[in-house]
């Protein structure tokens, strides 16, 4: 079954689902990059996207139901680990039209920790991927390419940026629950193995 990750800013999120991919053999589907890789492709709606994203402008959802539907027909036989979608009751609409099956993983953190760890990050510009505060490199371990600080890494813009997530994607969990769906709450608090620990024995019932 697929799984669908869920997450506040800041709560490990690459990090765990490189190790789930890695571990359990899922396919990584993270929202952003597969719209630009649609973007990318020889396919009638492609150059669409391409021009949405280029302008700074959110992709309406057509164009990102069409792409969900290249993505399931291209990997229809492989496990996929989602994250970055559904955001929104909207999105989840589209979202279960195209993959009806899935449990979700909520990686939980407390709002404050989350603006703690958020405001002192390092970015891979190619990959969007999170270095905390003390990590000690320039560069990514990954790619090699070059970390930077994102402008709107401020206290005041992460705190508005997870009140986007409190109104719009926690109250999915609710949704979720009342419809059956398995959702299963990490605490994302802990240190990283710990965390992936607690994602283990969730895996361990698939």
């Amino acid at each position: 079954m697929n799984i669908l990750l869920v997450w506040i800013q800041w709560s490990g999120k690459w990090t765990q689902a490189r190790k789930i991919a890695a571990d359990y053999g899922y396919s990584f589907f993270e929202m952003g990059q597969k719209l630009r890789n649609f973007s990318e492709l020889d396919h009638p709606r492609s150059r669409e996207v391409k021009s949405y994203m280029e302008q700074g402008k959110l992709v309406p959802d057509d164009l990102i139901t069409t792409m969900l539907e290249h993505y399931r027909d291209t990997h229809g036989s492989d496990k996929i680990l989602f994250d970055g979608i559904p955001r929104s009751s909207a999105q989840k609409a589209l979202f279960d039209a195209v993959f009806p099956n899935y449990f979700v993983v909520f990686l939980d953190l407390k709002r404050e920790q989350a603006i703690e760890r958020l405001a002192g990050r390092k970015i891979d510009p190619s990959t969007g991927e999170s270095f905390s505060a003390d990590f000690a490199g320039s560069f990514s371990p990954f790619t090699g390419q070059k970390l930077i600080k994102r402008p709107d890494d401020t206290p005041e813009a992460v705190a508005k940026r997870i009140e986007i997530f409190y109104d719009n994607t926690l109250p999915l969990l609710a949704l979720w629950a009342q419809e059956g769906k398995r959702v299963y709450t990490i605490d994302a608090s802990k240190d990283i193995e710990t965390v992936y620990e607690q994602i283990k024995v969730v895996l361990s019932a698939y």
